[in-house]
C-alpha cells in the first residue's frame, strides 16, 4: 500500500481506503466521518481535517493515524542505521533465544549506582532530541544492566532489575521515534519481568504509560486510554501523604488517558480527566525534573490541557492558553516542542501565517532533532506551502524538514 509523504493527505485515504475495499460511503458509517467529507479529501477541494476526524478514518482502515496524516517514508535507512541496530539487538539479545554462554568480562556486576545515572542521563538525551548521542551509548546501557540483574543478589538485585526496566523503557521510546513501534511494544513486554521484580508498584504503571503512548501513537485510541485510565487507579495516591513521585506517575498516566479520550472526540471525558490530572499537579507545586518517574507537573498539564482544545480545534482557546504556559521552566524540549506544534498548527488554521512561520523556527532552534521527528511539523509546513502566497521563510523551513515544493 502506497503511502508516499509525497502524496496529499486525499490522495493517501483513496489509497488505504481501497486497500481496505471500503467504498466511501462503507468508511464513512464504520467511521463516523460525513461521506462528504471523505469525497472533499479525496477529490483535493480540502487539503486537511482535524486530527481526531483522521484518528476516526485511521482506525476504520486499520492503519496508523501518522500514515494517512503525514504518510509513510522508505524504511530501510532508519534499519541500516548501525546505532538502530545496535538498540534492537539489545532489546532482543541473542541469549534469549539460544544457550547462554558464561564469558569472562561478566564475571565482574556493573555497579548499580552508576548505572541509574548513566540511564537517567541518556533519558535527558532523549527528552533533548540527541539521538545520535542516545544511540551510541544506550545499547551498552542495556547490555550492562541485564549483567548487573544476573550478577546481583539481595537488596542491590532488586535496584538491579528497576534499571534494567528503565533502559528497556528507553530503547523502546528510542524505537518509536524510528518508528519501530512493534519492536517497542517488545522491549516494553521484556521491561515487564525485571519491574515487577524491581519491588516499586510505580515501575510496572511508568511502563504502562509507555503502552499508552505507542496505542496512541498507532491509531489504538480506545486500548490507549483504557491503559492509562485502568493503571492510574490502580496506583491512585493519596493527595494528602503520596510521595510527589507517585502522584507524579499517576498524574502522567492521567495526561495519557486523557489525550486518547480528546483524540476519540470524547472532550468531556477528557477535560474531566484533565481536572483530575490539574489537582494532582497542584500537589505536586512544581514541575518534576525526576528523569526517574515521568514528566508532570503545572506546566505539563496547561500544555495537555492546549492540546485538548486542538484536538477540538479550538483554536483560539490554544492560543489564549499558550499566553499563559511559560517555556522557561523545568518541562523538558520534547514536551516544549510538541506544545508550540500545536501553537504553530493553531496559528496556520487562524491564517496568522507569519506567526506560524516563527513559531516554527523556535522549534528548528530549540530542537531541531525533534522538529524533524513531529509529522505534525511537516504537515503544517504543507498548509502554509499551500497558501495562495506562501509566507516568508517557508521554503527554508520545507528545505530543512525534506518537504518538496
Amino acid at each position: 500500500m502506497d503511502l508516499r509523504p509525497d502524496l496529499s493527505i486525499g490522495d493517501r485515504l483513496k489509497v488505504a481506503r481501497r486497500h481496505a475495499e471500503q467504498t466511501q460511503e462503507q468508511l464513512a458509517e464504520r467511521s463516523g466521518v460525513n461521506v462528504d467529507t471523505i469525497r472533499k479529501l479525496e477529490q483535493g477541494q480540502r487539503q486537511s481535517a482535524r486530527v481526531s476526524t483522521m484518528n476516526a478514518l485511521a482506525n476504520a482502515l486499520g492503519i496508523e493515524t501518522s500514515a494517512l496524516l503525514f504518510g509513510v517514508a522508505e524504511q530501510e535507512p532508519a534499519r541500516q542505521d548501525p546505532n538502530i541496530k545496535r538498540i534492537r539487538k539489545a532489546l532482543a539479545p541473542v541469549h534469549d533465544f539460544a544457550p547462554a554462554v558464561d564469558h569472562a568480562e561478566e564475571d565482574e556486576a556493573p555497579d548499580v549506582t552508576t548505572l541509574r545515572r548513566g540511564i537517567e542521563d541518556a533519558w535527558g538525551n532523549y527528552h533533548a532530541g540527541d539521538f545520535v548521542a542516545l544511540g551510541e551509548i544506550l545499547p551498552d546501557l542495556i547490555t550492562e544492566a541485564r549483567v548487573a540483574t544476573r550478577e546481583h543478589t539481595n537488596g542491590t538485585a532488586t535496584e538491579a532489575n528497576g534499571v534494567l526496566a528503565k533502559a528497556l523503557q528507553l530503547g523502546a521510546h528510542t524505537m518509536v521515534q524510528s518508528r519501530h513501534e512493534d519492536l517497542a511494544l517488545l522491549g516494553l513486554a521484556r521491561a515487564q519481568a525485571p519491574a515487577e521484580r524491581s519491588g516499586s508498584p510505580l515501575m510496572p504503571a511508568m511502563l504502562a504509560n509507555s503502552v499508552s503512548w505507542i496505542f496512541l501513537r498507532t491509531g489504538r485510541l480506545a486500548d490507549s486510554e483504557r491503559v492509562a485510565v485502568a493503571t492510574a487507579d490502580g496506583i491512585e495516591p493519596s493527595f494528602r501523604s503520596s510521595p510527589p513521585g507517585h502522584v507524579a506517575v499517576y498524574g502522567g498516566l492521567l495526561l495519557s488517558g486523557l489525550t486518547a479520550a480528546a483524540r476519540h472526540e470524547r472532550y468531556d471525558d477528557a477535560r474531566e480527566l484533565l481536572a483530575v490530572a490539574r489537582a494532582a499537579a497542584d500537589r505536586i507545586g512544581d514541575d518534576s525534573t525526576d528523569r526517574w518517574t515521568t514528566v508532570f507537573g503545572p506546566t505539563s498539564v496547561a500544555m495537555q490541557a492546549a492540546s485538548v482544545e486542538a484536538a477540538a480545534g479550538n483554536w483560539g482557546n490554544v492560543l489564549a492558553m499558550a499566553e499563559r504556559v511559560p517555556l522557561s521552566g523545568k518541562t523538558p524540549v520534547s514536551w516544549k516542542v510538541r506544545f508550540l506544534l500545536d501553537i504553530a498548527h493553531a496559528r496556520a488554521e487562524t491564517y496568522r501565517d507569519a506567526d506560524a512561520v516563527e513559531t516554527l523556527r523556535t522549534i528548528r532552534a530549540m530542537a531541531p532533532g525533534w522538529i524533524r521527528r513531529h509529522g505534525l511539523a511537516v504537515a503544517i509546513v504543507r498548509q502554509l506551502l499551500d497558501r495562495p502566497k506562501p509566507p516568508r521563510g517557508i521554503f527554508a523551513l520545507a528545505d530543512f524538514l525534506g518537504v518538496a515544493h
